[in-house]
Order: C-alpha cells, then structure tokens, then sequence
C-alpha cells in the first residue's frame, strides 16, 4: 500500500495503549523515527490501526526502552492534523477500497494499515477532508455488506494532545 520513505535502521519501535475492552490486546507496537531536536521523542511514521488518539506524524514524547527494545508512548507533544479511522471490509475486498479511495482523493493524502484481511486503518491528511473520505468509506461498507450482515467503521479519530494513559 504506501511505501516507507526511510529504512530499517533509521526506525525505532514504540508503543501505544489500546484502550478497547473487547479488544484482547494491551499495546499496538508502531514505528517512529526519531526526533533530532529531543531524544526522549520520536515522530510516529505508522497508521495506527486499534490506538485512539495518536496518528500518523504526531510527535510523541517516550518513556525508556523495556526488556524488548520498545519504548511507551507517554505524552502526545504535538498533533500532525492526521485523522485516521477503522473500516471493516468483506474478505479479499480490501484492495478494491484502496483503489477507490485513491481513485477519489489525492493518494498523497492518504495512508493505510491493513490490521489483517478485513480490517484497513485509513489516515487521511489534515489538508483533505476526512468526512469526505469517511462518506466513501461508509457508502463502500454499507454496499458490500452481504444480505443481514453489518460491515463497520469507527468515527475520525483525531490526535488528543497531552498525557497517554496507561493501564
């Protein structure tokens, strides 16, 4: 889907809560590059994908790193403008809604995470409008819902500045 413009090396991992209770996981491991300004800081270069509050390009400030090389997203420092939001899609259908989205809007505007075949996390960037974006999303779900089943999406989920809490 998108490429990543830095490499490996470059990259540290960083982690966020996910606060869902139906949701059997505690933390969602993202990506960052480091910040040159602050060494207790990094810039998140993921699409969150079961993380409220956090986007992609947000500076994060960071707790030190545990036993497996993965340091805590503590503070949301400064809010990139990036929305992202969650829709559920039938199997083997994800693509087409990337091509329809990217038909649609520019494709420098947007980016994806696949969580697994049926969920796709879409950021949207603060120059476009992302209830434009979540209308196509919405009309895409309701359509390729089969005949009684109900496909989802959340609402937009913008970037909550300050401290993230933790469990």
């Amino acid at each position: 889907m998108n490429e990543q413009d830095h490499t490996d090396a470059e990259t540290i991992r960083v982690a966020a809560p996910v606060i869902e209770t139906e949701i059997p996981v505690c933390s969602e491991v993202m990506d960052a590059l480091p910040d040159p300004a602050d060494p207790d800081q990094a810039v998140v270069i993921n699409v969150p994908v079961l993380v409220d509050g956090i986007n992609f390009g947000d500076i994060v400030r960071l707790a030190p790193e545990d036993d497996f090389g993965v340091r805590r997203i503590v503070e949301v420092v400064v809010a990139s403008g990036h929305i992202h939001m969650l829709a559920a899609v039938e199997k083997g259908e994800m693509l087409d809604l990337v091509n329809e989205l990217e038909r649609m809007f520019p494709t420098w505007a947007l980016r994806f995470a696949a969580a697994s075949e049926t969920f796709l996390s879409v950021s949207v960037h603060p120059h476009l409008d992302s209830d434009s974006v979540g209308d196509v999303i919405a009309e895409w779900v309701g359509e390729d819902a089969d005949d009684g089943e109900v496909l989802a999406m959340t609402f937009p989920c913008e970037s909550e500045l300050g401290a993230v809490v933790w469990a």
